[in-house]
């Protein structure tokens, strides 16, 4: 298992951040059963340089690799693929992750290095890696018989399997109830998987059902198990904490039971026009140190285009609320298609007259399961191949975008906010 969990772009987070979806793989490839007996090791990039890497896990000579891909590590991961194909020519590699989809390594920039790899993983991962480490042999026979891959074809392209199969939320294996994850670091919560919401701009726009939420028992488990590793952060990965009723629910059960996140700093995404008062009680409860509050564009044609819903009036008073039980920090884009240079200049102004600790503004990105596959063709998006960063699109020009952000660095640190390479923080 190979990740890439790079330093934090501007150095905002001090406390140490693990990667977590490699080990909710490595979790289920442990309790898998498997016909043959098996070593299970994960290597991390972000702890050596490719070279070293490469050489250890070559010496470790497995028969799979699996890494895991998000949109900053998916060029130095691909290259290292290249790496150890050259050297295990034998070896089966799949790629899961955010990033891996089968239209982001067709790109001219990426598509001779896919040659390298056997499969991306495109449903969920447990599943998958759980089905694989059962065959007998892992040939690419036995790879097409397993659900939620896209297989590699010798002549290009891919050819996808049946579905994955569904584990119940209840039974995918834990990596801190498993005691894989280290003590000290930001734990991470999953209460629900998904995104009800189907926004253009998102990679969260791909939904599943609203039953597939861990129950309360689950989530109590892994709240015990951030305390016994003395987490001083709990970072909710779900697409918000107000997005799925029942998820929400067993939060909240779970919490009664260990109320071990009001005593860590608890970080979560909030859809603000949905707000509710037994959300507004349970930010009081727990403390929130931030929430982060997507706007992306006040221009509601915009978000229209996007598929986005929102309502002006909603937005401003939920955001009020917020503002008196948890620190909030409200989230815009840069170069969004439909958008212009003049308007992302209102939504950034409004969005500094909001109650809140910060603005965050984010370089459009054109990420898969999002604009990669979903822009409107009228858009004529233009992107850096590597990066995924908007380049122009019909709205933007390429050199619009370009003083956009010299203005935006240049406004963030006169004012006391900072940058990293694809977003701006402004301290209010």
């Amino acid at each position: 298992m190979i990740c890439l969990s790079p330093d934090m772009d501007g150095g905002e987070m001090p406390l140490p951040m693990p990667s977590y979806g490699i080990h909710r793989i490595y979790a289920a490839a442990l309790s898998a059963p498997s016909p043959v007996p098996r070593e299970v090791r994960v290597f991390d990039l972000g702890r050596s340089n490719r070279a070293e890497l490469s050489a250890a896990v070559s010496e470790f000579g497995p028969d799979l690799i699996g890494m895991s891909v998000y949109v900053w590590s998916t060029p130095g991961l691909l290259d290292l693929a290249v790496d150890l194909r050259a050297k295990l020519p034998e070896v089966t590699i799949v790629f899961g992750g955010p990033s891996a989809r089968t239209e982001l390594f067709d790109l001219p920039s990426y598509a001779a290095r896919a040659a390298a790899l056997d499969a991306l993983c495109v449903g969920d991962g447990e599943a998958v890696i759980q089905d694989i480490i059962a065959l007998e042999t892992i040939t690419r026979a036995g790879l097409a018989t397993v659900g939620g891959l896209a297989l590699r074809l010798p002549e290009g392209g891919w050819l996808r399997t049946a579905p994955a199969r569904h584990i119940p939320m209840g039974e995918i294996p834990s990596p801190y109830a498993m005691g894989l994850m280290p003590a000290g670091a930001v734990a991470y919560l999953e209460t629900y998987r998904g995104c009800p919401l189907g926004c253009r701009f998102c990679e969260w726009g791909v939904s599943r059902p609203a039953r597939d939420v861990f129950d309360a028992d689950y989530i109590a488990h892994e709240i015990a198990a951030f305390r016994r590793l003395e987490a001083p952060a709990v970072f909710l990965l779900d697409a918000g904490l107000n997005l799925n009723a029942g998820a929400f629910r067993n939060l909240v059960k779970a919490h009664a039971v260990d109320g071990f996140l009001a005593e860590s700093l608890f970080w979560a995404e909030i859809y603000p026009t949905v707000i509710k008062e037994d959300h507004l009680e349970f930010l009081r409860d727990v403390g929130a140190a931030y929430l982060g509050v997507g706007l992306q564009s006040m221009d509601e044609a915009v978000l229209r285009a996007h598929d986005r819903p929102f309502e002006m009036t909603r937005f401003a008073s939920a955001v009020d609320r917020l503002s008196q039980v948890a620190q909030l920090e409200v989230q815009i884009i840069m170069g969004l298609p439909g958008d212009t240079p003049e308007g992302f200049r209102r939504t950034l102004k409004f969005a500094m007259s909001l109650p809140v600790g910060s603005v965050r503004a984010y370089h459009c990105l054109v990420l898969p399961d999002a604009l990669l596959t979903r822009a409107r063709p009228e858009w004529a998006i233009e992107f850096e191949p590597d990066t995924l960063a908007m380049i122009a699109n019909r709205d933007w020009s390429a050199s619009a975008i370009t003083a956009m952000r010299h203005e935006l660095t240049d406004q963030a640190h006169r004012t006391g906010g900072s940058s990293g390479a694809y977003w701006w923080s402004f301290r209010q």
